[in-house]
């Protein structure tokens, strides 16, 4: 039997905590790691360690509508006849 399986070791103890910090963060790593107050790659090592099973889902961007995607547009300030307007590169005055 492995240390990390018996109760009252150190091992078993660090071993519920990364385990509890992957499960309340989701198996985000980075989060997990900044709850257990360690680097990434400390915790990518313990996980290694203790042989834990980690299902890293892939993030996918959240899809962009026209509206979103025109207000991430690179936009100036110009002055028309007295008054300053926001434009944005596809020439829309905000």
């Amino acid at each position: 039997m492995k240390e990390c399986q018996i109760e009252g070791t150190m091992a078993f103890a660090q071993r519920t905590a990364v385990e509890a910090a992957l499960r309340d963060n989701r198996c985000n790593l980075s989060h997990a790691a900044r709850q257990l107050r360690v680097g990434r790659t400390t915790l990518y090592r313990l996980i290694k360690r203790f042989e834990i099973e980690v299902d890293v889902v892939p993030r996918t961007p959240p899809p962009r509508s026209r509206a979103d995607a025109v207000s991430r547009a690179p936009t100036s300030v110009r002055l028309v006849d007295g008054v300053w307007y926001l434009v944005s590169a596809s020439g829309e005055r905000g």
